[in-house]
C-alpha cells in the first residue's frame, strides 16, 4: 500500500467563516481522496487566535496547534518549526501566515526535502511583495484568478510552472432555485461584514434607494464581522432595519439547504477580490449575482455582465438599484441569467474539479526537487521588546521570555499572527496596486478591440462587448 503524502496547511484560527476558511476546509476534506493526508496547523495566540473555536467549527479536520503565545516573531517561527518536526510534512501550504515562510525556509536550508506551497486568494499588494521576497524558495503558488497570476509573473521570480490558478471549488446545488414571477425579489448577501474591502455599508444606501423607488424585496444577510454593529446602527438610523434579516455565520450545509434556494439575487459590493466563492455557490443554485466591478472582475471573466451576472461600478448604488429594477420588471432576464449562472459553475469550478486540480499541482511539485534560493531572505525586522533593543539575539531573548513567563500581548488578531510582514517598500506596494488597474484596462481593451476592428460588426457588436464588461 503506497505511503500517504502529508500536506500541512498553516492557517489563522481567529476567523472561522470566510472564503479562505471554506477553501481550506474543502482542500482538507478533498485531498485524502487523491492520496494525501492533510493536517491543518492552527495559529495559537494568547487572545485572538484560539484553535479550540476552530476545531468546534470544523470537527472533521485533523488539526495541530502552532504555538505563538509568547507574542513575538521568534516565538511564532519557533512554534511553526516545532510542528514541522512533529508532523514532518511533504508539503507545507501557507494560507495567510507570514511567519511560515521563515520557518519552512530554515528547514529547507538544513536539507529537509519539504516543499513550500502558498495560496493567495485575494489581490493584496502586501501578499505579493512578501511572496516575491521568498519566491526562490517557493515550490508552488495556487492563486484565485488570472489577475493574481499575472502579478506574480510580473513581480516575482517564480517560474511559470510553479503558478496555478484554481478557483475555490463549488459543490453542486442541493435544491436549485425555483423561479416565481409573482413574488418580490429575494435578495441576499453572504460573507464577511467588513468595510474596507467588502464595502458592506453600501448595503444601506442600496436598500434606501430600493425603498425609495418602490421595488418590493426581501433581504437576508448570512455572515458576520467587525462592521456588523455599525451596519445595524446605520440601518436603524435610516429606518431600514425591518427590511433585513440577519442570520449570523451559518454552515455551508445550511447555506445550501436553506439560504441559497430561497434567493433570487446575491449582492456583492467589494472593492477588490480574487474569485469570491459565495457568489459562485449562489450561482450553482441559479441565484443571479449582481456584483461590483471590483479589481479583477473583468480579468477573471467569472461574472460576465448580461450573460451570467449583472455588474455595477464600485460604490455606485444607483447603478446597483437600476439592476435590481431590471430584474424586478423583466423576469425573463432573471430566468435567463439564473440558468446561465448554474451552467457556469461546472468543470474546474466545481468542487471535484477544483480538488483534482489541487492534487495534480501538489503531485507535480513533489515530483520536482525542492527549490532552494542562493541565500536566505533577511528582512529588516524591528526589535521585539527591550531585550532585542539592547542587542540580545532574538532567539536568546525568546528563550529568556519563556523561562520568565513573560509574553507580548497584542490588541488585534493581525498583530498576534500577521498575515503579511508589513515591511515592503511603499513604492513597490503602489506599483503592485497600480498593476491591477493597468491589467484590468488592458483586458477591457482586448474585449472591445475585436468589435472595433470588424468592418461588418458596426455599433451593435461594440455594444455587445461593452455589455460583457458592464457599466463604464
Amino acid at each position: 500500500m503506497p505511503t500517504l503524502r502529508t500536506v500541512l496547511i498553516c492557517t489563522p484560527s481567529h476567523s472561522l467563516q470566510g472564503g479562505v476558511e471554506r477553501i481550506v476546509e474543502s482542500v482538507a476534506m478533498g485531498l485524502p481522496g487523491h492520496g494525501f493526508r492533510v493536517v491543518v496547523a492552527l495559529a495559537r495566540g494568547e487572545r485572538f487566535h484560539l484553535p479550540e473555536r476552530y476545531r468546534r467549527a470544523y470537527p472533521r479536520l485533523e488539526c495541530v496547534d502552532l504555538d505563538g503565545r509568547s507574542g513575538t516573531r521568534a516565538g511564532r517561527v519557533r512554534g511553526v518549526r516545532r510542528v514541522l518536526d512533529q508532523v514532518r510534512p511533504d508539503v507545507v501550504l501557507n494560507a495567510r501566515l507570514f511567519d511560515v515562510y521563515e520557518a519552512v525556509v530554515a528547514h529547507k536550508e538544513r536539507g529537509e526535502p519539504v516543499r513550500l506551497a502558498v495560496t493567495l486568494q485575494t489581490y493584496e499588494a502586501d501578499y505579493v511583495a512578501d511572496l516575491a521576497a521568498y519566491a526562490e524558495w517557493v515550490d508552488l503558488c495556487v492563486t484565485s484568478g488570472k489577475l493574481i497570476n499575472a502579478a506574480l509573473r510580473h513581480f516575482t521570480r517564480l517560474p511559470d510552472e510553479c503558478v496555478l490558478s484554481v478557483p475555490g471549488g463549488v459543490r453542486p446545488a442541493t435544491h436549485p432555485v425555483v423561479p416565481d414571477d409573482g413574488r418580490p425579489l429575494r435578495l441576499g448577501y453572504v460573507g464577511r461584514l467588513e468595510a474596507a474591502q467588502k464595502r458592506i455599508f453600501d448595503l444601506v444606501d442600496l436598500l434606501a434607494t430600493l425603498v425609495g423607488v418602490g421595488i418590493p424585496f426581501t433581504f437576508q444577510v448570512a455572515g458576520g464581522g467587525p462592521a456588523e454593529p455599525e451596519l445595524r446602527q446605520r440601518l436603524t438610523q435610516r429606518g431600514l432595519e425591518q427590511y433585513v434579516t440577519f442570520h449570523g455565520w451559518v454552515s455551508t450545509e445550511r447555506l445550501y439547504e436553506e439560504l441559497y434556494p430561497n434567493l433570487d439575487v446575491l449582492l456583492h459590493f467589494a472593492a477588490w477580490e480574487g474569485v469570491p466563492i459565495a457568489p459562485r455557490e449562489a450561482m450553482a443554485h441559479g441565484v443571479v449575482p449582481v456584483v461590483s466591478r471590483f479589481v479583477g472582475c473583468v480579468a477573471e471573466g467569472e461574472f460576465v455582465h448580461e450573460e451570467t451576472a449583472l455588474v455595477f461600478e464600485v460604490a455606485n448604488m444607483q447603478q446597483a438599484a437600476a439592476q435590481m429594477r431590471r430584474l424586478h420588471e423583466d423576469r425573463t432576464l432573471l430566468r435567463r441569467l439564473s440558468a446561465a449562472a448554474r451552467r457556469s459553475q461546472e468543470g474546474v469550478r466545481s468542487d471535484r474539479g477544483g480538488i483534482a486540480a489541487w492534487a495534480e499541482a501538489l503531485t507535480r511539485a513533489l515530483g520536482l526537487p525542492p527549490r532552494r534560493g542562493p541565500c536566505v531572505p533577511r528582512l529588516p525586522w524591528p526589535p521585539s521588546g527591550r531585550l532585542e533593543r539592547w542587542g540580545m539575539p532574538p532567539n536568546w531573548a525568546e528563550a529568556l521570555r519563556r523561562w520568565s513567563g513573560r509574553k507580548s500581548l497584542h490588541t488585534e488578531p493581525g498583530g498576534e499572527w500577521p498575515h503579511a510582514s508589513g515591511l515592503a517598500d511603499p513604492l513597490r506596494l503602489r506599483a503592485i496596486a497600480d498593476f491591477a488597474a493597468t491589467y484590468e484596462s488592458e483586458v477591457r481593451q482586448k474585449l472591445l478591440a475585436p468589435a472595433a476592428r470588424s468592418p461588418s460588426a458596426g455599433a451593435g457588436a461594440n455594444e455587445s462587448a461593452r455589455l460583457r464588461i458592464g457599466p463604464v
